[in-house]
């Protein structure tokens, strides 16, 4: 008997802390409530808003702030139709605005703004709840940096990388997905790097004119890139290899420009033999039958008189029928002879 009151006293105790422990959530009448988590980009605005039955009733809201250090300011008082600032001059001067008689609206954030902010809320005709809030601010995510760059081309594969990194501070998260799909990548035609910026890609034509898409994002707020493909593999987005089908094609047009200078050359070439006035003329050779040959002068005797057979250009009165030229060495011949035969007669 002794044995099992002295087994049975561990468990007295454990089940009397226990009740200690919820004491003063049994003495109010209700546990309290996790703050509930809001988070706020620098330089943005959030609202506060406090979750009531909608038939509730609100006489006044006490709104205070806590940084974490200990120390709880009340930053503002609602009331049906009234909004009042205990303290303007506060870290939050006019920052704050009431919305819909319950919600605090917080602008023009700052990163000192994160913390606790409590929502004291008086209902009709005499209850008390008590609300809070979790704020946490952080700074915008900045544009990444994107990359693209395809390894090799062919008519039966693109394979390609992709990177898409954060910029600037603060922790950022990076995720990706195919289209507006949120089924991860894991199959085997994807290869992630061990950081998330980076992904691999080995696609048949089939499967390259998807998109993946890249987020970047921290608890706040997110930038999104897509990445097209289609554009890429065919080189706008990076260096490719040139494909069968485009020397094919190469091929084609330089064969066809080929053959389309050598018919213009010939048509060319056969109009300027067809046409005589773009023949062009050359000199025609003296002909054999009129040769020039010079006056041979026969003097018979030698030292007699030689004026009748001087050269025809020295007798001015030589008439322009004597200047005709000798056409034939015979006729020439012949006057000699007749011009001897009379000087000796």
């Amino acid at each position: 008997m002794e044995g099992e009151l002295s087994r049975s006293k561990p468990r007295l105790r454990l089940l009397l802390a226990m009740l200690l422990s919820f004491w003063p959530e049994l003495l109010f009448g209700q546990a309290r409530a996790q703050p509930r988590q809001v988070n706020g980009v620098l330089g943005g605005s959030v609202l506060l808003s406090p979750a009531l039955p909608p038939d509730a009733r609100v006489r006044e809201i006490e709104w205070s702030f806590s940084a974490g250090t200990g120390t709880t300011i009340q930053v503002a008082e609602f009331s049906p139709g009234r909004f009042e600032r205990p303290d303007p001059g506060d870290r939050f001067k006019q920052r704050l605005e009431m919305f819909n008689e319950t919600a605090l609206r917080i602008g023009a954030l700052e990163l000192g703004d994160s913390g606790v902010y409590g929502a004291r809320i008086k209902l009709h005709p005499a209850l008390v709840e008590d609300q809070s809030f979790n704020l946490s601010v952080y700074e915008s995510v900045p544009s990444p940096r994107t990359r693209s760059q395809v390894l090799a081309s062919t008519v039966e594969w693109c394979n390609l990388t992709l990177q898409c990194q954060g910029s600037g501070k603060g922790a950022v998260n990076v995720t990706w997905k195919k289209g507006n799909t949120t089924r991860e990548l894991g199959s085997d035609r994807h290869q992630l790097s061990s950081d998330g910026t980076v992904l691999r890609l080995a696609l048949p034509p089939s499967a390259a004119n998807a998109t993946y898409v890249c987020t970047v994002s921290n608890p706040a707020d997110q930038k999104v890139v897509v990445f097209d493909l289609q554009t890429i593999c065919q080189g706008e987005g990076g260096q490719t290899s040139f494909s069968k089908s485009g020397y094919i094609v190469l091929t084609l047009i330089l064969l066809t420009v080929s053959m389309g200078g050598a018919f213009w050359c010939w048509r060319l070439n056969s109009e300027k033999s067809a046409d005589p006035a773009a023949t062009p003329t050359v000199p025609a050779e003296e002909s054999p039958s009129d040769p020039q040959y010079a006056e041979i002068v026969q003097r018979s005797p030698p030292e007699g008189n030689d004026q009748g057979l001087a050269h025809p250009e020295n007798n001015p009165q030589q008439s322009p029928q004597e200047k005709a030229p000798i056409t034939t060495i015979y006729d020439q011949v012949r006057r000699t002879s007749e011009n001897t035969a009379e000087e000796v007669t």
